[in-house]
């Protein structure tokens, strides 16, 4: 059933918001939600005959149109929506099924620190003690891509952005659900698409030390 067709937009959304209701979201994340991907399939609809495959452009272009109408604190919490729903959009059956046995989606909105633009956040992040504190996972991480070579500006810049990033998901559960919505309002601080497509590598790279994983392997992994 092609996406223009309404009985589509309300089946994928209707699946979507019923997985995170049998997975125990509350009503208040469901209401928000489904405003949000109103919105987002109205925006979809608007370049239907973009709209194939994982990684094609009328998606990305209809998150980023749907973002720009709401308020920066509720702009990460509609980036993860749409994650999520992406694979009921296009019909991925797989990623579906994953999705129901695996407690892989965000119930609830994650206690996310983010309060301004990158800059502003760049300051805080400076001015806080937190940010003079001992990091293992990130001292791992960049200590690995010195071994691999990396340039003294790729580690620093890359060391800059994910200590952004725990300072971002300081105070919420040390789960991967909390990762990725950390990362997901991350990405509302970055205007360009090549940018956040930069980000997203470095954090799926990171995830790993930051999940526990052992930085002695000869080379880096990427998170799934």
């Amino acid at each position: 059933m092609p996406p223009t067709d309404p009985r589509h937009a309300d089946t994928a959304l209707t699946a979507y918001l019923n997985l995170l209701k049998n997975k125990g979201a509350a009503t208040s994340v469901l209401t928000r939600r489904k405003h949000f991907l109103r919105h987002l399939v109205t925006a979809l609809e608007q370049y239907a005959d973009s709209l194939i495959g994982e990684d094609d452009a009328g998606y990305r272009r209809a998150v980023d149109d749907t973002v720009a109408r709401f308020p920066l604190e509720q702009q990460f919490e509609i980036i993860t929506s749409a994650r999520e729903f992406h694979p009921f959009w296009i019909g991925d059956l797989k990623t579906i099924a994953r999705l129901h046995a695996a407690d892989a989606l965000s119930l609830e909105q994650a206690q996310v620190d983010l309060q301004g633009g990158l800059i502003d956040m760049f300051a805080r992040l400076d001015q806080d003690p937190w940010s003079r504190q001992a990091h293992p996972s990130l001292e791992g991480y960049i200590a690995l891509l010195a071994e691999q070579g990396a340039s003294d500006a790729v580690r620093d810049i890359r060391e800059r952005l994910l200590l952004l990033l725990l300072y971002v998901i300081r105070h919420a559960e040390p789960t991967p659900t909390a990762y990725r919505a950390g990362v997901d309002a991350m990405l509302t601080l970055f205007s360009k698409e090549d940018a956040r497509r930069a980000f997203i590598e470095m954090a799926r790279e990171f995830f790993y030390f930051w999940n526990g994983f052992n930085p002695g392997t000869p080379s880096l992994a990427r998170a799934a």
